[in-house]
């Protein structure tokens, strides 16, 4: 037998090393602006969501989960790139390409980069990251087509009329159209994605399939509106005068001037506020349906038996609670997001059981490192969250106290099994106990009884908080964030 050095065994057995011992696949599916009107989350009693509620079935599902920031570009930048707002400084709205020069926690940092270092193929349609471009975050990429998708000729609305205020304005309306699903950029999101998942691979893949509706305008074919008829419709509980007892910097942060509000809403007896529902709840069944199109090609196609799936909304909505319609909040409504984590069906019982429930206050920041986990890659030292893999395996299990939400730097939320928490700026304070007031309609802040508890969740707050990066946008949405931003030095 001719002989063969030592060092020549350890420099193949390096090279093997260096592949990814894992096939498992990721298909990471994400929701904009999806609060719990989902039928296994009992968020509202009409929602009609039977897909996202037989996958819900078929792993666990986290009842208190939250995002890291309560609108669209910081939650995505805190998820995928696995640090926390007051880490980065993305605290708002991200633009340009100042993400894409930091080295430090965005660019070559973020989840999808990561399994494309392990040897995966890395895929995304539709809307994914925002601020940093797609086209860098992933290998390859099947569009976003027509955004937030087809909009009546010349400017048209249906219901709600932009004020004339000098803030950063919305696209919230709500109506039938257009009159076919295939107009729709969900569609043709779920039609790339079907095509993707019935092709085999060499390699493992990461496909992330980001759904747009039900962000704004809430327009979808007269359809899915047939299945909630108006006369019928059930309103959410709401409080006329919710604010009463809430810091005056609350009512100023949380100001939306060029939102809906709850008057204008209930005039006519709550004409626009039925319509609303409505078209909110016909937007869910509809993305919902295209989600169901996604799993049926996940389980027809090779993919079936060895794939992770994650299904997610990057943060909830306020649908007249709080004297809103909007996200834009520290309050349970807008921090709140379904959760569904399902191991491959060859990792058998390994990750937990089907049809679980976990009640622990999980986040978004936690769904890097359960995924690297879950498709046995090595855990990212950097980054902040923790692995869901306890949970999922026991969702009883001992697990950190809180979870984080910031809104605006200095301004935090956190969120217990039982209580929820906001601290401002300027040190005021608001307390809510859901056990016995899951509206939060009453705030405990100044209660002496709660000293205790305050104290303690004052240490979970952050330490440090980073400067506004340069990718923050200065457009204002209220008085309030105008004057923020330019003490913050963002101009």
């Amino acid at each position: 037998m001719k002989f063969i050095p030592s060092f020549l065994f350890l420099f193949v057995g390096c090279i093997l090393a260096a592949k990814p011992s894992a096939k498992t696949n990721l298909l990471f599916i994400a929701i904009d602006d999806l609060n719990d009107w989902v039928g296994c989350m009992d968020g509202h009693p009409q929602a009609f969501t039977p897909n996202i509620d037989r996958l819900a079935k078929q792993g666990t599902l986290f009842l208190n989960a939250h995002c890291q920031g309560p609108i669209c570009g910081p939650s995505r930048a805190s998820l995928l790139s696995g640090y926390y707002p007051h880490a980065t400084g993305v605290y708002q709205q991200p633009t340009g390409k100042p993400m894409e020069q930091d080295k430090t926690y965005f660019h070559g940092q973020m989840v999808s980069h990561y399994y494309s270092d392990h040897g995966y193929r890395t895929l995304a349609v539709g809307k994914i990251t925002h601020g940093y471009s797609v086209h860098k975050a992933f290998d390859e990429y099947g569009g976003k087509f027509s955004g937030s998708g087809p909009k009546p000729p010349a400017g048209k609305r249906f219901n709600y009329f932009l004020p004339d205020v000098p803030w950063t304005g919305t696209q919230t309306d709500w109506g039938a159209f257009p009159e076919k699903d295939d107009d729709m950029p969900d569609h043709k999101a779920a039609d790339w994605a079907v095509e993707r998942l019935a092709e085999k691979s060499q390699k493992p893949f990461f496909l992330a399939v980001g759904f747009v509706r039900p962000h704004v305008p809430f327009y979808v074919p007269q359809k899915w509106f047939d299945l909630f008829p108006l006369d019928d419709v059930q309103l959410p509980p709401v409080l006329s005068d919710d604010l009463r007892d809430v810091p005056e910097i609350s009512r100023r942060i949380h100001e939306l001037p060029k939102y809906p509000k709850l008057a204008f809403l209930q005039k006519n007896d709550n004409e626009q506020f039925r319509k609303c529902v409505q078209s909110y709840l016909a937007c869910v069944a509809f993305v919902d349906h295209q989600v169901g199109r996604v799993l049926d090609a996940l389980e027809k196609g090779p993919h079936a038996n060895d794939t992770v799936v994650v299904l997610f909304s990057d943060h909830g909505y306020h649908i007249g609670e709080k004297d809103r319609v909007s996200k834009h909040s520290l309050w349970e409504e807008s921090t709140r997001v379904p959760l569904v984590v399902v191991p491959a069906k060859s990792q058998g019982r390994k990750f937990g059981k089907p049809n679980q429930l976990c009640s622990k206050p999980v986040g978004l920041i936690d769904l890097y490192p359960t995924m690297l986990e879950l498709c046995g890659l090595p855990a990212k030292k950097t980054n902040q969250g923790d692995s869901l893999v306890p949970l999922l395996e026991n969702p009883s299990a001992d697990w950190r106290y809180t979870t984080l939400t910031t809104y605006a730097r200095g301004n935090h939320t956190l969120r217990t099994e039982r209580y929820r928490y906001l601290r401002f700026e300027d040190g005021t304070e608001e307390l809510y106990d859901h056990e016995k007031d899951p509206n939060e309609w009453t705030n405990l802040a100044s209660l002496p009884e709660h000293d205790k508890l305050l104290r303690r969740l004052r240490k979970e707050l952050p330490a440090k908080e980073a400067p506004y990066h340069p990718a923050i946008r200065k457009g204002a949405v209220n008085a309030w964030f105008a004057d923020h931003l330019r003490r913050n030095g963002v101009h």
